[in-house]
């Protein structure tokens, strides 16, 4: 088994918090790393599941670089991946009203923007499907193989000044049609960093 590691990063540099999580996890098996840099998310995005469909691995592992994962993240996932075909972490927003808040949601307005957050709180530790993540996931292979390109699309509004969809969401609903379901590790949980202008 080999795994592909997708990072959208179109910045020359890193933080440290993303470097120094990711060296430290343990790495389990067999791994190839891959760089998305395109300025659009969503080309960023599909040139990773594409590279990752031309590759010889099986899961691919989708990352960023604004968060901080736990040493386990790889131990903990890849057997879960390998069972349900998409898993992931409890994925944390930036830092809001004093709290970080969790990135799971079970509803969806028809744009596929969240409208409203699940309360994991009384689930702590379980592995527990949920329906709209984040999609910083681990996918198998076969899953993705199933859903035609362009695997993330943005509509624009008419004037084309902004998006009609949120594009994580869209990705999340393809993967739904194609007849899996994602299932997050509350027990692993990865944060975003703070994102400050100087």
């Amino acid at each position: 088994m080999k795994v592909f590691v997708g990072i959208c990063n179109t910045q020359d540099i890193v933080p440290s918090g993303f470097f120094w999580s990711f060296v430290r996890i343990k790495h389990v098996c067999p791994m190839m790393i891959f760089r998305a840099v395109h300025a659009w998310d969503v080309v960023r995005n599909n040139d990773i599941i594409k590279t990752f469909l031309n590759s010889d691995c099986d899961i691919l592992a989708k990352m960023d670089i604004d968060q901080m994962y736990p040493l386990d993240y790889f131990e903990r996932l890849i057997p879960l991946c390998l069972e349900h075909k998409v898993v992931g972490p409890l994925i944390l927003d930036r830092w809001a009203k004093n709290e970080y808040i969790p990135l799971a949601f079970d509803r969806v307005n028809k744009d596929k923007f969240p409208v409203h957050k699940m309360d994991l709180s009384c689930l702590e530790g379980q592995v527990v499907p949920v329906p709209f993540p984040h999609t910083n996931l681990l996918y198998h292979r076969e899953v993705l193989e199933k859903i035609p390109a362009p695997w993330y699309e943005a509509y624009l509004s008419e004037d084309g000044l902004e998006r009609k969809n949120h594009v994580d969401y869209s990705f999340i609903e393809k993967i739904r049609l194609a007849g899996y379901g994602v299932m997050i590790d509350l027990g692993c949980k990865v944060g975003h960093m703070e994102t400050r202008f100087v």
